[in-house]
């Protein structure tokens, strides 16, 4: 089989013509086989310089992938066994990539747990159960979870409660500390921060009970007298969240007074 002719493409490949077909090969295959001074080539060398063709192919299309952003090997044996390539030659390629430090797993983990602690609400223990997920090591998700200050966790955590006591209905502090609880563990918190953080919430059930019995006598009271309307506002102010025992002192001392 003889070569033409060779035409530059993008990056480091080249488009290779013989007398009876076309083929795009990487300037190492073509370096490496010493292309360049041959004019004829055997169908037996064509056929290596097309598997080592598809090796740089591969290698090439894993540090398009990863400058996109990091990733772990798992991720990239994924994405590159869905593109139909061989695992032999992925691991090849993979191992290389690590080899050149371009799949780090170190770095990864670091870079995870930065970019959680900064730009979403996880806490510890979710960012831990994702990254195993990934198939990481623990040991070295440990590592780098154990040095980050707990005044961090604590402060994602005042920044996550204030932001939700601003939207949430219930006017009952009781209600509102066993949601937000509720909430911060399913986000991966851990359970003695969670209490620290929610015993500073400074909610007045007193003044919220009171006004909200307000609301309810002003609503109910049109059409509902003694015990009855005292009824249809236990009842209210239960669906708010108060304690059955603070609605039934409450309106107890309401009506003595």
């Amino acid at each position: 089989m003889k070569i033409i002719k060779f035409k530059k493409m993008s990056k480091s490949k080249y488009k290779v013509f013989f007398d009876n077909k076309e083929l795009i090969i990487y300037e190492e295959v073509i370096l490496k086989n010493n292309l360049l001074r041959k004019k004829d080539i055997s169908i037996e060398l064509l056929e290596l310089i097309m598997e080592e063709n598809k090796y740089y192919e591969i290698y090439d299309l894993s540090l398009s992938y990863l400058e996109i952003k990091m990733r772990t090997e798992k991720e990239l044996y994924k994405y590159l066994s869905q593109k139909g390539f061989y695992e032999l030659l992925i691991n090849d390629v993979i191992n290389r990539l690590k080899s050149e430090n371009l799949i780090n797993e170190e770095k990864y983990i670091s870079a995870y747990i930065n970019d959680k602690i900064v730009l979403s609400k996880d806490g510890p223990y979710k960012i831990k159960r994702n990254l195993l997920e990934l198939e990481l090591n623990e040991y070295l998700i440990d590592t780098y979870l154990e040095k980050i200050d707990d005044e961090i966790w604590l402060a994602k955590l005042d920044k996550i409660i204030k932001k939700r006591l601003n939207t949430m209905k219930t006017k009952s502090s009781n209600m509102i500390k066993n949601k937000l609880k509720e909430e911060l563990f399913n986000l991966g918190y851990d359970k003695n921060q969670i209490d620290y953080s929610l015993d500073k919430i400074n909610n007045n059930d007193f003044d919220s009970l009171k006004k909200e019995y307000d609301k309810a006598f002003n609503k109910y009271s049109k059409k509902y007298k003694d015990s009855m309307l005292n009824t249809q506002i236990k009842s209210y102010l239960f669906r708010k969240g108060f304690e059955l025992d603070d609605i039934n002192t409450f309106i107890l001392e309401t009506n003595n007074y």
